[in-house]
């Protein structure tokens, strides 16, 4: 084989490599996610912990497994729980009687063939009383605007105070109902259930039916 032949051997060899590498190369890659802490300030001792898992286009997962747990000062798990995001992509641990103390919050996300995992700790204080559950309303906001979000977080009642959305359906059916009621106030029938047209006298005043 001269020295012709052995160039375009090597450049069929490498052309080969290359196209087996694209061929065998994953299709999909992972997205990336992150984890946010959305609660404020301190907890009590039977507070909720609302903790929000996103990819990297800032979209909520739904349907995902996260993991919340409590240390205390010496390491120990206080707390250790598994809990789903809902459909705005917020999974809710509620404590049951945790002492108080100082505790590192850790939140994890174990990842997917479809996403990333992630994770995040926070410093936090549990009081031994009860403390009012004080969330970061602006990561949820957009979800609760979201027309394509699939169904609403029934725990929206709790931690959403700073959002408003006024019931028109509920307005326009009392209208509705006002108006059918006025209207049914002018109109008489009679034993047959006919409706009875008014009668008016010379004088333009109705003398029937009363």
């Amino acid at each position: 084989m001269d020295k012709k032949e052995m160039i375009i051997a090597g450049i069929v060899v490498v052309i080969a490599v290359v196209v087996a590498g694209i061929a065998f190369a994953p299709s999909d890659v992972a997205k990336h996610t992150t984890l946010d802490i959305l609660n404020k300030g301190d907890f009590g001792e039977n507070s909720t912990i609302y903790v929000k898992l996103t990819d990297d286009e800032k979209s909520a997962l739904s349907g995902k497994t996260v993991h919340v747990t409590l240390k205390d000062q010496k390491g120990k798990v206080v707390y250790n729980k598994s809990v789903e995001t809902h459909a705005t992509g917020v999974a809710l641990a509620k404590l049951n009687s945790v002492p108080a103390g100082e505790y590192t919050l850790n939140v994890t996300f174990d990842g997917d063939g479809n996403y990333t995992a992630s994770s995040i700790s926070q410093k936090v204080t549990v009081k031994g009383e009860v403390v009012e559950d004080v969330v970061d309303n602006s990561t949820l906001i957009q979800d609760t605007l979201n027309d394509d979000t699939d169904s609403q977080d029934t725990s929206y009642t709790s931690y959403q105070q700073s959002s408003y959305t006024p019931s028109y359906s509920q307005s326009s059916s009392s209208q509705s109902s006002s108006s059918s009621s006025d209207s049914s106030a002018d109109t008489y029938y009679d034993e047959d259930g006919n409706e009875m047209l008014p009668e008016y006298d010379e004088d333009g005043k109705q003398v029937a039916p009363f």
